[in-house]
């Protein structure tokens, strides 16, 4: 019987026991050291920039005048556009859009200048391609502000000479990211989340091991019979790493790209560490509840992983399904992103963090408790895990075909990964955009106007979807404490006497201040609140401009390939890829971990082309799944191109297939590719180009980024589904994934097959 020891003694015992297990293990070390590392540097590289210019646009000049060639001067001299083609016709634009090869498409009808000399109405339109929606939408508001410029003077200086007026000026500040820099928002969101969730697999795998290596009961009896003590030993190195990780990331933007803690920087790390603690605890529960190491980094990635949608941080929950605003709340990071939002960029009070703080301390000494109990009565149970079963592999293409399915099917840790998982996520994940856009923000009004036009501007703001005048205070000082106190989401000022300087022709105004730590909210409330404005200029501007018979050209946004210009439906599509591959991705790395462990691994020719038609027609079923009845069934863009997916969809498998097989042959057991790869996920993601264009990138990050399957499956897949895209018009990515299915192809044969005289004669056909 070990001798009893005292408490700090127990907790040295377990920690150096633990950091004698980490200092044998390669990729234990490559998990707490090599992949912060680069998940930190892709995202700080990649975001470097802030924002992006010069994003391709097309434009079609039916007029061929000389104010069409006015109006394509004013886009050429603004910064965030580059025209790229000027093609004859619309049909011709639309290919370019479809191609990828322009974001917008701005269309100079026939007639249109002599419709302005005549103050007859017409419109500019702006097409842009809402598939790629964070792109698209900005080089479209580009556009339509440069037109409205260039066209809006003379009719302005007429219609104020005639009806008396003057349009309201908008003032629209973003508090604590002025630069409205993507940075800021996008990297201080993805970089303490892809932490997490490398953490949440480190933790989980370092307590499941002592599960599924019968090693727990001895690891406890080693530390004195003391689990609490036992367990804080374990988990200490991989919090404290993690954190020291996510210390050296918030001092890298904080000093060395300026982006300075607006709050206390102090408090900020200390949440920090909090966050990560709570991330152990979660992970040593899942352990202790599940009893298997396979399902808990399952669900640990798969709880982990959803804290980048389910947090509230792009899209407000306000408004989505009760599912979704109760597992938003049972997310720590949700919590987390809270307190960062407030120290980071709002200078919030401390106490407006208290809340958050606390459920964070909760999802610690909850979890830690639980976990406490279930190991010690685990080890007092003396159960062992149940190992899973792989023979070895038949010579025959037809035989290892079979045997690779059949493998799938009766493992389930890998048929929950490739399969169910899938399913799975075909509901989940599209449940957290499933408003499609923000749903009545809280802001805050502070009308000094007090006048009718004033009334009806507010109005029809609160009318909107996306806005609700949660209070109106009568100084701006107050409704800035609420902003810092993340009371509400914005505040709107109307200035003093506004109505009478709109009547009077002279410049009045309307200011906005938004956070700028959710971007994607401010955009939101940009919209809405220029719509509000027009409405209520529209009460006033349109009875004299009739009366005065004075016309107007305006300037129109059409969305495309994503009519309702849906957050959801931009997104989804996309990740959708990204789903497949992961799941596939797993599920054959784990299948050849496996192969490893259990005996010869090395197979035949024949038989390696079985295995991965076998997994190569898997991942074909599950995209069709995806593609097919999920997207039909979340209504979803879907089947512009049939036989285009019929033909790539395969090829996607086949890469993705090829690429398990040969990482998860480098894993010395099959928990390794769960445990090593699920935190890749979002990096993997942003460097698809869907959020974040290739543009804002380094080149040679771009060119690494083809490596990746889903860098070109996830474009791809949009324009084949959403787009109609033909396979002319893809044509570069459906080589550039046939080349990937052959490299990888040829670099798992290489790795995976053997000449007959050095594979195990049991893996010989009876």
């Amino acid at each position: 019987m070990a001798a009893r020891l005292g408490c700090f003694a127990a907790l040295g015992a377990s920690l150096r026991r633990e950091l004698a297990l980490l200092a044998r293990s390669r990729w234990d070390l490559f998990l707490l050291i090599g992949l912060p590392l680069v998940a930190i540097v892709t995202l700080a590289v990649m975001f470097r920039p802030g924002s992006f210019n010069q994003v391709p646009v097309a434009v079609v000049d039916a007029d061929h005048s000389a104010l069409s060639r006015a109006l394509v001067r004013a886009l050429q001299a603004t910064p965030k556009l580059q025209i790229t083609a000027s093609p004859v016709a619309l049909p011709d634009a639309m290919t370019l859009m479809r191609a990828d090869r322009a974001y917008a498409v701005v269309y100079l009808p026939p007639g249109l200048e002599e419709h302005h000399a005549r103050h007859e109405d017409d419109a500019v339109i702006v097409y842009f391609n809402a598939a790629f929606q964070t792109v698209a939408s900005q080089a479209a508001d580009a556009a339509q502000t440069a037109m409205q410029q260039a066209l809006a003077p003379p009719r302005l200086k007429e219609l104020a000479h005639l009806a008396g007026f003057h349009p309201p000026k908008v003032q629209v500040s973003v508090v604590g990211n002025p630069q409205a820099s993507f940075e800021l928002f996008l990297e201080t969101l993805a970089t303490p989340l892809v932490l997490a969730m490398l953490l949440g697999c480190a933790a989980v795998y370092a307590v499941g091991r002592e599960w599924a290596d019968g090693t727990l009961a001895r690891w406890i009896a080693d530390c004195g019979g003391r689990t609490f003590a036992a367990l804080l030993g374990k988990l200490l190195p991989y919090v404290l790493v993690f954190w020291l990780w996510g210390v050296a990331f918030t001092l890298y933007l904080a000093g060395m790209r300026g982006w300075h803690v607006a709050g206390s920087l102090a408090y900020l790390l200390a949440v920090q560490f909090v966050f990560y603690a709570g991330v152990g605890a979660l992970s040593a529960m899942l352990v202790a509840l599940l009893k298997d190491l396979d399902t808990a980094l399952s669900v640990s990635a798969f709880y982990l992983g959803s804290g980048l949608s389910f947090a509230g941080a792009t899209l407000t929950i306000n408004g989505s399904p009760l599912f979704v605003r109760a597992w938003s709340a049972v997310l720590p990071s949700t919590s987390y992103v809270q307190i960062q939002e407030q120290q980071w960029v709002m200078d919030s009070p401390l106490a407006s963090s208290a809340v958050p703080l606390a459920i964070l301390l909760a999802f610690v000494a909850v979890p830690l408790a639980v976990a406490v109990w279930g190991l010690a009565r685990l080890a007092r149970s003396g159960a062992r895990a149940v190992p899973l079963q792989a023979t070895p592999t038949p010579e025959g293409w037809l035989g290892s075909f079979m045997h690779t399915l059949h493998t799938v099917v009766i493992n389930r840790p890998i048929v929950l990964t490739a399969v169910a998982a899938v399913v799975l996520y075909g509901f989940y994940y599209p449940s957290a955009y499933s408003i499609q856009t923000v749903v009545k923000i809280p802001v805050a009004a502070v009308d000094l106007d007090h006048s009718p036009l004033s009334r009806s501007l507010l109005r029809n703001l609160d009318a909107t979807r996306v806005v609700r005048i949660a209070t109106q205070v009568d100084s701006i000082a107050e409704a800035q404490q609420l902003l810092r106190a993340d009371d509400v989401d914005g505040v709107i000022v109307v200035a003093s006497g506004l109505q009478a300087s709109v009547l009077k022709g002279q410049p009045g105004g309307v200011s906005v201040d938004l956070k700028g730590a959710y971007l994607v909210r401010a955009r939101f409330i940009g919209e809405a609140l220029r719509g509000a404005i027009g409405g209520a200029m529209a009460e006033i501007v349109q009875p004299l401009a009739h009366v005065a018979h004075v016309g107007q050209v305006t300037v129109q946004q059409r969305a495309l390939f994503n009519p309702d210009n849906g957050y959801g439906s931009y997104v989804v599509p996309g990740v959708a890829s990204i789903i497949l591959q992961a799941t596939l991705l797993f599920g054959v790395a784990m299948f050849m971990g496996l192969k490893r462990e259990r005996g010869p691994w090395r197979m035949s020719h024949r038989a390696f082309l079985g295995t991965w038609s076998a997994f190569t027609l898997l991942g074909s079923l599950m995209s069709g799944f995806f593609f097919g009845f999920v997207f039909w069934f979340q209504d979803y863009p879907r089947g512009g191109n049939l036989w285009g997916l019929l033909l790539c969809v395969p090829l996607f498998a086949a890469s993705v297939s090829a690429l398990g097989l040969l990482v998860g042959s480098l894993f010395e057991r099959h928990e390794r590719s769960m445990q090593i790869l699920a935190g890749t996920s979002i990096p993997v993601f942003f460097l698809s180009g869907l959020s974040w264009p290739f543009l804002a990138m380094p080149p040679l990050m771009v060119a690494l980024a083809q490596l990746i399957p889903s860098t070109t499956a996830v474009l791809m897949f949009v324009q084949l589904n959403g787009m109609g895209a033909s396979l002319h018009e893809i044509a570069p990515k459906v080589a550039t994934l046939a080349l990937l299915a052959l490299l990888y192809g040829a670099c798992a044969w290489l790795r995976l097959t053997a000449p007959p005289a050095v594979r195990s004669p049991a893996s010989q056909p009876a």
